[in-house]
């Protein structure tokens, strides 16, 4: 009697054995799919560069960064110096324009 309780053990973990196989079956198929998928992703992704270049087409980006900075830079700078100089002057004429009245008297 012990031998057809066996018989029936058996007969389960070959089942469940045919299971685990089938699970990773298709566990494998779904992996070379996407593998596949995720290779022609790639491709797609190198050809939408301006002559399959992607580093170039970094480089590219980053010299249009570093030059718009330069220019910002630059009017930063300017308007700066703008207000410098316009203060400057001001304060000069404001002397010049004192002195004359001084000169004049102060309202005579």
């Amino acid at each position: 009697m012990v031998q057809p309780e066996r018989r029936d053990s058996d007969h389960i973990f070959l089942e469940l054995l045919k299971e685990q196989g089938a699970k990773l079956d298709r566990i494998a198929d779904e992996l070379r799919a996407h593998t596949q998928s995720e290779a022609q992703r790639m491709l797609a992704i190198e050809q939408g560069f301006p002559d399959d270049d992607p580093s170039g087409h970094r480089a590219y980006h980053e010299a249009i960064i570093r030059r718009a900075e330069q220019r910002a830079e630059f009017w930063q700078k300017l308007s700066v110096e703008l207000a410098k100089w316009g203060l400057i002057g001001f304060l000069g004429w404001l002397a010049v324009a004192a002195y004359h009245e001084a000169m004049k008297g102060f309202g005579r």
